[in-house]
């Protein structure tokens, strides 16, 4: 059976006036988004801010796949640069992170 010394046990984070556990968590949320640049959050609307992937993680080809092909994609930088994978890109290139440009 239960007595009242049973209630007082257990965490009191949040009960007497100190820092409850959501925002412990939301503190150490908020200090990684801001030590990655935003880029937890999508805070940041850089690409610089975010690592990018290497040609073999996003299964770059140096042809076109169907008629896509890397000119035509949204993180395609002239003259031969994306803004997420790395190293030289061709403009007939495709990746599997192709995205239609707006």
């Amino acid at each position: 059976m239960a007595d009242a010394s049973d209630k007082s046990r257990g965490s009191k984070v949040g009960t007497t006036g100190g820092p409850s556990r959501r925002g412990l968590i939301l503190s150490a949320l908020w200090a990684a988004a801001l030590a990655n640049g935003g880029a937890l959050f999508g805070l940041s609307g850089r690409a610089e801010a975010q690592q990018k992937v290497s040609k073999e993680q996003a299964k770059y080809q140096g042809s076109p796949n169907e008629g896509h092909k890397c000119s035509e994609c949204a993180y395609f930088e002239k003259p031969n640069a994306c803004k997420i994978v790395e190293g030289d890109i061709s403009p007939d290139g495709w990746c599997q992170l192709w995205t239609k440009a707006a």
